[in-house]
């Protein structure tokens, strides 16, 4: 006789022809379709429905066996279940229920897929197209990422670069590489490496931070060092900041939350004219204005929270900021509380901190 096991997943998913999501409200998602089915470690995939009635998909199996594949165990408390043994997501291959930790995006990432967050590692095998995203464990991107978010728990690999309109965030856990970058927000919790040239973005590296080309206008705030080969600054009008010796992602929190004040600033000021100047909306506006300084107040409390909990390195003097090639007038270099500003053109020169003054010297290493 067969033997029927309900799956908790669908078997036949096609990840080739998603549909917008319909919303409570009546609108539709086109960003959020669901491209892949997570599971978590200790997950139910697979159950004996002895007589009773399956909720979902069912396979008729001609033995009493769970179809147990790579990724996946029986559970120990009850041995008609099967349990995800990993995070990934699960299949019905060959046979046997698997769960796979590498999700391959065999197409950009955009309109056909919608965003794309896996539980495991991902590789996206195209680009990803602006306002929409990529999250994972581990996070390849062979094609460009325009102004799009990228987020990897670890290491985070982008082989065709980023060019961000100003509206790109790439961040990853660990370490961040990628072959140029223009216009972006970049953040590594280690180390940060652009292979070319780096253009007006933000970088944040808790550890250390190399570019190979230029490195010109925008801010890299770093941990412990800054090494550019070619060339920092790109001459007055482009004005470059390099910042050592506090903790990058600590500080990315505190501007990131600056931000949020600002705009809360000016929506209450906002709000605080328009009553002023309609005596007939104020009592309709009270509560607009109560819950916006409210959530003013919070911000301003969290900023202060981080704040405190930053601190300049106690060893700053192992800091340093290296350029074997050319620094352009326009560079400001900070190391702590100290801070030098270039206006002249210098050569193969080591940036580093002595004596509480941030000071150069030649050569570079």
């Amino acid at each position: 006789m067969p033997y029927s096991l309900a799956l908790y997943f669908d078997p036949g998913f096609d990840y080739l022809h998603l549909h917008p999501r319909e919303l409570v409200d009546g609108s539709v998602d086109h960003r959020n379709m669901g491209y892949v089915h997570n599971v978590r470690q200790g997950e139910v995939l697979a159950e004996w429905r002895d007589g009773a009635e399956p909720a979902g998909p069912v396979v008729e199996l001609a033995e009493r066996v769970l179809p147990a594949g790579p990724g996946t165990a029986p559970d120990p408390g009850n041995p008609d279940r099967l349990l995800a043994a990993v995070d990934g997501y699960p299949v019905l291959l060959d046979g046997e229920v698997r769960v796979k930790t590498l999700l391959n995006v065999r197409q950009e990432v955009g309109v056909r897929t919608g965003n794309v967050q896996f539980v495991a590692d991902v590789a996206v095998h195209g680009a990803v197209r602006s306002g929409f995203s990529v999250a994972g464990r581990s996070v390849l991107v062979k094609g460009v990422v325009e102004a799009a978010l990228v987020r990897a728990e670890a290491s985070l690999s982008c082989e065709g670069g980023v060019k961000g309109a100003g509206k790109a965030l790439l961040k990853a856990g660990e370490n961040l590489r990628l072959p140029f970058a223009e216009k972006a927000m970049l953040l590594a919790g280690k180390n940060l490496l652009v292979d070319g040239a780096c253009m007006h973005c933000e970088v944040f590296a808790g550890g250390r931070a190399a570019v190979k080309g230029l490195l010109v206008g925008g801010a890299v705030y770093a941990s412990s060092m800054v090494y550019v080969e070619e060339q920092l600054g790109g001459g007055l009008g482009a004005e470059t900041l390099v910042l050592l010796g506090y903790d990058a992602m600590a500080l990315n929190k505190a501007m990131l939350v600056e931000r949020r004040i600002k705009e809360e600033t000016r929506r209450l000021e906002e709000l605080t004219a328009l009553s002023a100047g309609n005596p007939s909306l104020r009592e309709e506006l009270t509560e607009k204005l109560l819950a916006c300084q409210d959530k003013l107040d919070r911000f301003k409390a969290r900023h202060n929270e981080i704040w405190q909990g930053i601190h300049a390195r106690a060893d700053l003097e192992r800091c340093a900021v290296i350029v074997p090639g050319k620094v352009r007038p326009g560079v400001e270099v900070c190391i702590g509380g100290s801070c030098l500003e270039v206006d002249d053109f210098l050569e193969n020169v080591r940036f580093s901190y002595k004596d509480g003054e941030v000071v150069w010297s030649s050569p570079a290493t």
